[in-house]
C-alpha cells in the first residue's frame, strides 16, 4: 500500500485514502530502530540491515524515499555511538553521527573533498569541474539505469525511491569552493557567471541521463539556496546567476514527463515563486517556510513538509502534538501534500517522543482524507 500511495501522489489527480509520508529515517537512533522493529541494527547475526530497515519503513508508514533506498549506500558505515562520541575517523575518513550510521564530514560546506580546493580566488573563478566530472549524458544514463534498478529492489516494495541530484547550480560551486570562497567568488559577477555555466553543464548531463532511465516516476533536484536566516546573497543576485539556469537543467526531465520536486534547506520563502516559475512541479521545504501560503498559492503542486525535527527531539509532548496537528490540518487542503519532518527523524528523538508523533501522525493522516 505504501508503494502504491507513493506512486499515486506523484500524479496530479491524486485523491488517496491518506496523506502520504516521506521521512529521512537513517538518522533514527539505535534505540528507536530496536523499539519499532524488534531488531538491533548493530547486533551480529541478525537479519541484516536491509531487512531491518524495510521493517522500519513499514512501521513508520513511509511511502516515498529521497534518493537512495535501504540499506545505506557505500558512503556510510554503521557505528556504536554509545561511547558518547559524535565524530569517528576510520581509515582516514571522518564520519559524523547520523543515527547508527556515519555520514562523511564536510569542510566549510565542501562535499567534494576528493577535489583539491582552489588556493586563490583567481583559481576558483577559473576552476573547471568537467576535469573531475567528465561523464557524458550517455555515461550517466548507463550508470543510473543500473543504480535505479538496484535501488528499487532494495526497498522491498515498501515505498518509491525518488532519484535525485544534490549539487546543482548553487550547490555545485559550494561543494568545491566551500562557503567562504563561494561568497568571494560570487561578488566577481562576470567571472562567476562563466564558472556557474560550467557547473550547469554537469547538472544538465545528469538530468539528461536520468531522463533516459526507464521507469522513473519523479525526480528531486536539490540546491540549498538559503540558510536559516534567508539568502546568502541579495535575492537579485540569485535571479541573475541561479534561476535563469534551472529551465535548461529541468528540460530533459520535463520533456520526458518526469515531475520535478525542488528541495532547499533554510528559509527559501522569498524564492518560492521563482522555483515554480522555473518549472518545478513540487517543493520539499523546511519548517522555516510557512506552510499555509504554499497551500493557498500552490495547492495543486506536490508539497513535502514541514514539521520541525527539533520539536520532536525537544518536546514537550504537548508541543509535538500541537505542531503535528497544525501541519496536517493546513497541509490536508493541498491534494498532493506529503507529510515530512524537515531535518529527518534524528537520533536525539527519544522513543517516547517518536511514539507520540507516529501514533498521532498515522491517525490524522487517515482522518484528513
Amino acid at each position: 500500500m505504501s508503494l502504491q500511495l507513493g506512486l499515486e501522489v506523484l500524479n496530479p489527480s491524486y485523491r488517496g485514502e491518506r496523506i502520504p509520508v516521506l521521512e529521512h529515517f537513517y538518522c533514527c537512533s539505535r534505540e528507536v530502530v530496536r523499539h519499532l522493529t524488534g531488531f538491533d541494527p548493530l547486533a551480529p547475526g541478525g537479519p541484516g540491515l536491509n531487512h531491518i530497515y524495510c521493517t522500519l519503513v513499514e512501521k513508520l508508514e513511509i511511502d516515498l524515499f529521497w534518493g537512495s533506498a535501504v540499506p545505506p549506500t557505500d558512503d556510510t558505515q554503521t557505528f556504536d555511538w554509545s561511547d558518547g562520541e559524535t565524530i569517528k575517523t576510520v581509515n582516514g575518513r571522518t564520519f559524523v553521527q547520523w543515527g547508527v550510521f556515519g555520514t562523511s564530514s564536510q569542510e566549510d560546506g565542501r562535499h567534494f573533498l576528493h577535489i583539491p580546493k582552489p588556493a586563490t580566488l583567481d583559481e576558483a573563478l577559473q576552476f573547471d569541474p568537467l576535469k573531475y566530472f567528465p561523464e557524458t549524458a550517455d555515461d550517466y544514463a548507463r550508470r543510473f539505469t543500473e543504480e535505479y534498478s538496484h535501488r528499487q529492489v532494495r526497498t522491498g516494495g515498501t515505498g518509491y525511491a525518488i532519484p535525485s541530484h544534490y549539487t546543482t547550480t548553487f550547490h555545485g560551486p559550494l561543494g568545491v569552493l566551500g562557503f567562504e570562497m563561494l561568497c568571494e567568488a560570487g561578488l566577481e559577477e562576470d567571472d562567476f557567471a562563466e564558472l556557474v555555466k560550467r557547473f550547469v553543464e554537469i547538472s544538465e548531463r545528469i538530468t539528461s541521463g536520468w531522463s533516459r532511465v526507464p521507469g522513473v516516476k519523479a525526480f528531486i533536484l536539490h540546491d540549498d539556496l538559503t540558510i536559516s536566516s534567508g539568502p546568502i546573497f541579495h535575492p537579485d543576485w540569485y535571479r541573475r546567476h541561479i534561476f535563469p539556469h534551472y529551465p535548461r537543467i529541468f528540460k530533459p526531465l520535463k520533456d520526458a514527463g518526469i515531475p520535478i520536486i525542488f528541495t532547499s534547506d533554510g528559509n527559501c520563502s522569498m524564492f518560492v515563486d521563482d522555483i515554480f516559475a522555473a518549472g518545478a512541479d513540487g517543493l520539499n521545504f523546511e519548517y522555516l517556510v510557512p506552510l499555509r501560503p504554499l497551500v493557498e498559492r500552490y495547492g495543486d503542486k506536490i508539497l513535502i513538509g514541514n514539521l520541525n525535527s527539533h520539536t520532536l527531539a525537544g518536546g514537550p509532548i504537548e508541543k509535538i502534538e500541537a505542531e503535528t496537528r497544525e501541519c496536517i490540518e493546513i497541509g490536508k487542503h493541498a491534494p498532493r501534500f506529503v507529510m515530512n519532518v524537515g531535518g529527518g527523524l534524528t537520533h536525539d528523538i527519544s522513543v517516547q517522543n517518536m511514539d507520540v508523533y507516529l501514533n498521532l501522525r498515522k491517525r490524522l493522516c487517515r482522518e484528513a482524507r
